[in-house]
């Protein structure tokens, strides 16, 4: 899925793809960055945390994470609320 947010540093807007990913048994989410490799967002407690790369700018993902919020909120992999 394409969702656009507004890349904090620049302020301009960026379409990213976010693709559902299924990451040790909980919901993830593949985020495929045009100008970066790409990387698995899942959700925890209200945060979201960053699987397998540690340099990404916490505004940033805080933009993807308020993008994908009210997509996030229905788990497409085991098909139950709560993420």
């Amino acid at each position: 899925m394409i969702v656009k947010i507004k890349e904090p540093a620049t302020k301009t807007d960026v379409e990213i793809d976010a693709q559902p990913e299924d990451y040790n048994g909980e919901q993830g989410w593949r985020i495929l960055f045009p100008s970066k490799d790409s990387f698995v967002m899942v959700e925890k407690n209200g945060r979201w945390n960053v699987m397998d790369d540690s340099d990404i700018n916490p505004d940033l993902l805080d933009a993807i994470g308020n993008a994908l919020h009210p997509v996030a909120r229905y788990n497409h992999l085991s098909g139950s609320e709560g993420v």
